[in-house]
């Protein structure tokens, strides 16, 4: 009994320093000042923990690091659903057809009534034996929608491994298709990037950052072994796995042929992750600030059913940014002169984090000349989060429901 007293002794002596000097700091910054700055170094803890954690393994991500294998890839197939698109005939039909990766083919599943579009495409496909299209004519009264026509792309496909992609989208490079192969080579799901054009000015950084931010929260849960979408310009996934899930679900949105259907058929050790530069594809941009608000929103109203884990790890991110912005602005405020010190250390210290990691992110993915403004992404994407959300709720697009 004697030999444990010394150690009660000390331990009540180190409460009583604790007590002591929990009541001095009370004494000095109030009860609200004790919970701003507890707040704050909590939340940044939590994004350290984001930033220095779960982001870095991002930027050295190997494919060859993955864990399950199959056999070699074999043909593919990619397949492409469109309207009357000549531009995209001109342009980024004959980067597919390019692609160093053999054998491969594409097949365009037209939705409209424009015989002489359909013709052109008819006559392409009689002068290049790797193209192929379907022709689907468009109902009013019985619309086709982006799911049925990925329907009859994967049933009319000649190979097993399935890759689709949009007409507004175009690869990067001839051997974007050789490297989303090495991918099937490694699961039965292959989650590729795509990034937006870039362009001149304020909004096209904004909006790009903001791609980009958006799709490291999916590659890395991916990386984790924890996905839950890809991305229907530039994902893939075999044509029986597909039928064994009797291909998509959700069949009265209009959305969620990428996060919805992956989720319905990805487990942790199916799939694989393909990321590199040349294996990127890029969306062409239709507008500004107000064009990817509207994306925003419409991509937003599938969110409702994702998974809690999902929308944990989503949430907690941008609430934690925000509240830590905010609980550092309102320090500023209303603390002594060394709490705001310590508030601003905080701040600039995280913001040279999130450059770091974001810069080795934006590399790793193909972005370029983002940096100087991600600033801007950084304060404000919360804030965008939030009014997307708000807006689905108050004023849904009612288009999305079938």
């Amino acid at each position: 009994m004697t030999d444990f007293l010394p150690i009660f002794v000390g331990y009540f002596s180190s409460m009583e320093i604790v007590v002591r000097y929990y009541n001095t700091a009370v004494e000095m910054y109030g009860p609200i000042g004790l919970g701003l700055m507890g707040a704050l170094i909590v939340l940044f803890i939590i994004q350290m923990r984001y930033y220095l954690g779960l982001f870095r393994r991002l930027p050295s991500f190997k494919i060859n690091s993955q864990r399950d294998s199959r056999e070699a890839a074999g043909s593919i197939s990619v397949v492409v659903v469109m309207g009357d698109d000549y531009l995209w005939v001109e342009n980024n039909l004959p980067a597919l057809l390019a692609q160093d990766y053999d054998p491969f083919e594409v097949i365009v599943v037209y939705v409209g009534n424009n015989g002489e579009f359909s013709d052109t495409l008819e006559a392409i496909s009689v002068s290049e034996p790797r193209f192929r299209v379907s022709c689907v004519r468009q109902h009013a009264l019985f619309p086709i929608s982006n799911k049925m026509a990925i329907n009859i792309g994967v049933k009319a496909a000649r190979y097993d491994n399935i890759v689709l992609t949009t007409p507004d989208a175009h690869p990067t490079s001839h051997r974007w298709l050789a490297l989303m192969a090495k991918g099937f080579a490694k699961g039965e799901i292959v989650i590729g990037y795509c990034g937006l054009e870039p362009s001149r000015g304020l909004a096209d950084k904004i909006i790009r950052s903001s791609r980009m931010f958006s799709s490291l929260l999916y590659l890395t849960a991916a990386i984790r072994r924890r996905p839950y979408r890809g991305t229907i310009y530039n994902m893939g996934f075999a044509r029986e796995l597909y039928f064994a899930h009797k291909g998509f679900g959700h069949l009265n949105l209009n959305l969620g042929e990428d996060d919805l259907f992956m989720q319905q058929i990805v487990t942790c050790d199916n799939f694989s992750i393909v990321m590199h530069p040349k294996a990127t594809v890029r969306q062409t941009r239709w507008g500004g600030l107000g064009w990817w608000l509207g994306e925003c929103r419409l991509r937003n109203h599938a969110y409702p059913f994702y998974p809690f884990r999902v929308k944990w790890f989503i949430g907690l991110e941008a609430a934690s940014r925000l509240l830590f912005f905010a609980t550092a602005a309102a320090t500023a405020v209303m603390m002594p002169l060394e709490v705001k010190i310590g508030a601003g250390v905080a701040v600039v210290l995280r913001f040279l984090v999130v450059v770091m990691q974001m810069n080795r992110v934006a590399r790793r993915l193909g972005e370029q000349r983002l940096m100087p403004l991600y600033f801007l992404n950084d304060l404000f994407e919360p804030l965008l989060e939030i009014g997307v959300v708000v807006s689905r709720i108050v004023k849904p697009i009612r288009e999305v429901w079938r």
